[in-house]
């Protein structure tokens, strides 16, 4: 699959990277099988510098229904896309259309990033 994703429990991350050409089929198996994972509260980053993907803006505002479907949509975590400065439009795009539901930005570089998701994520009640 052209899309790795990697879930951190400790930190309350996802990471999920895409390599190569990716298709809009690929995007949706990755979203249905990350909802299935109930862990929509972590800090996500979606790091697509090393990929690309002919998705249109009509499947684009489709994925994005789709995950605003999802019962625990409410409380989705801060989501960072990482793109080639070249490439970002479709990242920037998808920002824009999903900005009102939770925190999400577009970075250059996964360091600034990963920061802006650690600011952004909450992490629920402190245990004594």
């Amino acid at each position: 699959m052209p899309i790795h994703l990697d879930i951190s429990d400790l930190d309350r991350l996802v990471i999920a990277v895409v390599l190569g050409e990716v298709t809009a089929d690929d995007i949706a198996d990755v979203a249905r099988e990350f909802l299935k994972t109930e862990r929509q509260h972590y800090g996500k980053i979606i790091d697509t510098s090393a990929g690309t993907s002919p998705i249109d803006e009509n499947r684009m505002a489709a994925i994005a229904a789709f995950m605003r479907s999802d019962p625990k949509a409410g409380s989705r975590g801060p989501l960072a896309f990482v793109v080639d400065p070249k490439r970002g439009a479709q990242a920037a795009r998808f920002a824009e259309i999903t900005a009102d539901e939770r925190p999400v930005k577009v970075f250059n570089n996964l360091r600034e990033a990963r920061k802006w998701v650690r600011e952004n994520t909450k992490m629920g009640p402190k245990l004594s």
